[in-house]
């Protein structure tokens, strides 16, 4: 059978085998089924063409629902004749004569609204001319539901021949969209499922709706109860229409309509219900008056709002409620931000100080996109304010917020701005409006930083009335000696101050929050009380973070630094999933989840959070952590590029202290792996003495170790090992106890470097540390023990070149010649399977 429709070709070969069978005398019934605009009339149009092309006798039939109430209204269409239901036998008569003579096709369109004496007449005649040249088809719509004492399976009988049909595919509407310039064929299949009369009506169009087609779906769905208001309001709610919010918004039980729209196929059958074919959710919203809409819209945000949705989708119904006044969602589309929801904020009824409050933050916004629009809006927003102390609390609470690159020289120009319009009784204002762009400036790049750094001695100088002025100022102090590295004592002493009492804000800057890790981080009491304070913070003053994750990683760097790895990890990740490298507490807690993850061996997950570079202050640690990764991985060389470009950005910043990076230690490690062990004693020797400047045993004990393991000197690491075991840096003192046995082991005191080895072994295996613990474990095997093949002194020789010993160093420690060092590794190499130095970690640590 030749297709005259569009995507019917399989439907089409279908019924035409049931005409071939009809004219070798076997008749049939066929159903097509399918939702509204469909096709089915179409279809139904082409089978009576093609019937009659071949000679047959057609009789076409439509049922109307207006009609329904009328006995006969659709049979009578086949038959004028039929008077009453005596004369069924006389209409069965007269279709077989008729069939006698030449094949017939009886089309019934729109069975299901058909009358009740029609259907009966039907189902009477089906069975009986099933033996003959007839074919009846019958055209009904899915879902209908079967509420009339003869149902279409009483018609049809119980096993038809059944068409459902489908939309059309995208093949099919690119044929359709070649002639309507800027419509794409996937996008049209997906608004409208390739329903041929929606289709159509898309083509027609500009948009991607039709109020003609809302009109038209709301009259259909009007001999259903609340089905058209069901659907009106699954409309307005989108993907928030659950079941309980439907009927709320409807003000009745949806859920009989709700299951009448799913059956017909106007709502898919999910939760929340969604529309079957976005096009149709688009006209039905188009057919609503833009009041009538704007009141739904803002009915479904109160909705939302009392169920504790989440904001976005609070002010998403918000946005389109125009129309309607919301005092109560300014606090909620500020919170949302963004350039259109500001403005939406900026409609509503405000106090002077809100209205200014949201111009500010809609221009920052707009700042943000590069918009120099922004700028202008904020300067003008606060210069035409006649209060300049709401002026300057506007735009402190501005400058809190800032965090990107291109906010450091604006927030000087609105600070400098701002504090020129304040009378001298403001000075506390004045200093908090300075102290906060201060710390903002000095997180940036070292130019903005050492500019910043000028205002330092103007504001420690200036002691302010305020209480909590006075936290912030001592805080400032703290951060001040740990950046320069004069004294531990002295810089913990002033952090207890500002800590002792409620929050204060300069707590949640990224610049003291970076200080204020390393400085409280020796002592677990005063770490606690760190990250208490922020797991007490009123708000989260990052933007790019909730509340409670500075604490995170605050807490994080407890169990850092008493090296519990595992719960350091878990603490870390949530920051860093959010993924925002702009933000400098995340760039910060990025690095610190690259340290544990090399301390814990996962060189693979480490890797890709050191990708990345800027300007900011916290982008040095992770310079640093890279270099780290990089040593781990035996590539010594690039390893001390980096941690060297570390130490670099620090100096220029005049940030000598140790306690900050032990970016010198690691440096000290990549000099000895290198073979210079004159560069790695003169490194070692500036670390410890800029650590006993510091006075932290953790930074002691760490510049101990870059000593005793540059100089070969038992001595020296036993102090660090005695220090650090002391501590609460378990980690710190594992790596000492491995460092002191490794070098008692390489003088040949096995003995003696036994018990520090079996120490560092269980230590790091108890925290985590898998590659120190490999390492150790390896050491204080027995002198017999085979690994992987190698043979005992193979072996040896491969865990020395695996912790960066040069070959000459190897041979030097265990009284080799360089050349039976180099045919050690050689046969390491190849009973491992691999090609070089690079690749020993590991395959020995595998």
């Amino acid at each position: 059978m030749t297709s005259p429709l569009l995507g019917r070709d399989a439907e089409l070969a279908t019924l035409g085998r049931l005409l071939d069978d009809a004219v070798r005398g076997t008749g049939s019934c066929v159903v097509v089924t399918g939702g509204f605009g469909i096709g089915k009339t179409a279809l139904l149009d082409a089978l009576a063409a093609e019937a009659r092309g071949r000679g047959f006798t057609v009789r076409l039939a439509k049922s109307a629902r207006l009609e329904s109430h009328l006995p006969g209204a659709v049979v009578r269409q086949l038959a004028p004749c039929l008077a009453n239901e005596h004369d069924l036998e006389e209409l069965y008569a007269r279709a077989a004569n008729s069939a006698r003579k030449a094949p017939i096709l009886m089309v019934i369109d729109d069975v299901h609204v058909a009358d009740t004496f029609s259907k009966r007449a039907l189902a009477y005649l089906r069975p009986r001319l099933q033996q003959m040249q007839v074919v009846i088809a019958l055209g009904a719509s899915q879902g209908y539901l079967n509420i009339d004492e003869v149902t279409l399976p009483e018609i049809a009988g119980a096993h038809p021949h059944r068409i459902d049909l489908a939309g059309l595919d995208v093949a099919a509407i690119e044929s359709l969209t070649d002639t309507f310039p800027g419509r794409d064929a996937r996008r049209c299949h997906e608004l409208t499922g390739g329903n041929p009369y929606l289709l159509q009506a898309l083509l027609r169009e500009e948009g991607e709706g039709s109020a003609a087609v809302g009109e038209m779906i709301g009259m259909r769905l009007r001999e259903y109860t609340g089905a058209a208001e069901v659907a009106r309001s699954a409309a307005v709610l989108d993907g928030d229409a659950g079941l309980e919010l439907l009927s709320a918004l409807t003000g009745f039980d949806a859920l009989p309509a709700v299951d009448t729209l799913v059956r017909l196929g106007v709502l898919a059958d999910t939760d929340p219900l969604t529309f079957r074919y976005p096009f149709v959710r688009n006209s039905i919203l188009a057919d609503m008056p833009i009041a009538v809409r704007s009141a739904a819209h803002a009915r479904a945000a109160w909705l939302l709002f009392e169920s504790d949705a989440p904001d976005e989708r609070v002010a998403e119904h918000v946005l389109k409620a125009r129309s309607v006044r919301l005092p109560w969602s300014v606090d909620v589309l500020r919170e949302v931000g963004g350039v259109e929801h500001l403005e939406r904020a900026l409609e509503e009824h405000l106090s002077d100080e809100d209205r200014l409050a949201i111009e500010v933050e809609l221009g920052h916004t707009e700042h943000l996109q590069d918009n120099a629009l922004g700028r202008d809006r904020v300067r003008d927003a606060l210069v035409q304010c006649e209060d300049p102390n709401l002026a300057a609390n506007v735009a402190l609470s501005l400058i809190r917020r800032m965090c990107m690159g291109s906010d450091a020289h604006f927030a000087v120009s609105l600070a400098i701005m701002v504090v020129a319009r304040l009378l001298p009784e403001d000075r506390d204002k004045v200093w908090n409006l300075v102290c906060t762009t201060y710390l903002l400036a000095a997180n940036r790049d070292a130019h903005m930083a050492n500019c910043a750094g000028r205002y330092f001695d103007d504001l420690v100088g200036d002691v302010p009335k305020d209480p909590n002025l006075k936290r912030a100022r001592s805080a400032l102090l703290a951060v001040g000696n740990a950046r320069s590295g004069d004294s531990y004592s002295e810089a913990v002493e002033y952090a207890l101050e500002a800590l002792e009492g409620d929050w204060v804000d300069v707590f949640g800057e990224p610049y003291i929050f970076t200080f204020m890790v390393p400085v409280l981080g020796d002592d677990p009491e005063h770490i606690n009380k760190f990250w208490l304070s922020h797991s007490t913070a009123p708000v989260s003053h990052d933007p790019h973070l909730r509340r409670g994750m500075l604490s995170m990683i605050a807490r994080a760097s407890t169990f850092h630094n008493s090296g519990d790895l595992a719960r350091a990890y878990t603490f870390l990740t949530p920051p860093v999933s959010t993924g925002n490298r702009d933000c400098p507490a995340v760039v910060l807690a990025t690095a610190k989840l690259a340290e544990v993850c090399i301390e814990m061996g996962q060189f693979d997950e480490a890797a890709p959070l050191v990708a990345e570079d800027g300007n900011l202050l916290q982008h040095i640690n992770i310079v640093f952590a890279r270099g780290r990764l990089k040593l781990a991985s035996c590539h010594a060389e690039g390893a001390l590029e980096d941690l060297l470009e570390a130490g670099r950005r620090l100096a220029t910043r005049e940030m000598p202290n140790p306690a900050l990076m032990a970016w010198r230690h690691h440096a000290v490690r990549a000099y000895l792996a290198l073979g210079n062990r004159d560069d790695a004693a003169r490194l070692a020797h500036e670390e410890l003495d800029l650590a006993k400047r510091w006075g932290s045993p953790r930074v002691i004990g760490t510049a101990l170790m870059s000593v005793g393991m540059s100089t070969d000197d038992i001595d020296v690491l036993v102090e660090a090992e005695q220090i650090l075991g002391s501590s609460p840096h378990r980690l710190l003192h594992a790596q000492s106890s491995y460092w002191l046995g490794h070098h008692l082991r390489r003088k040949g005191r096995t003995e003696a470097a036994a018990p520090h080895l079996r120490k560092a072994f269980e230590l790091a295996r108890q925290l985590s540390a898998h590659p120190l613990a490999k390492l150790a474990g390896d050491e204080v095997r027995d002198e017999d023990d085979q690994v992987q093949g190698l043979t005992k002194q193979e072996n040896r020789v491969a865990r020395m070149a695996a912790q960066g010993l040069t070959n000459r160093q190897i041979a030097e420690a265990l009284h080799l010649t360089r050349r039976t060092v180099e045919l050690h590794l050689s046969s390491a190499y190849r009973k491992l399977g691999i090609t070089g130095r690079a690749e020993l970690v590991a395959a020995l640590w595998s």
